[in-house]
């Protein structure tokens, strides 16, 4: 077993109930956790093609973009 941290988080009552629905039998705080990786993997994955951006002289051309959205159809949603 891993160990895990015990937080309190705050949320307006609308997100709230929209998390605590999309949760359902999952439960808020896995669903969170898993948000919250999410969202880690995300950044990273930003940081990593701003890094290839200013090594190449960025930024990415709409061929480009477009090219690695055939790769990663999620990648036309801002990650922020």
């Amino acid at each position: 077993m891993c160990d895990m941290a015990k937080i309190s988080v705050s949320l307006e009552d609308d997100l709230y109930g929209r998390v605590r629905d999309a949760a359902g039998s999952e439960g808020v705080s896995s669903w969170l956790a898993a948000a919250a990786a999410a969202r880690l993997r995300a950044d990273a994955l930003l940081a990593v093609a701003e890094e290839i951006a200013h090594e190449t002289g960025g930024p990415f051309t709409e061929q480009e973009l477009s090219e690695a959205r055939q790769w990663l159809p999620s990648s036309s949603t801002a990650a922020r």
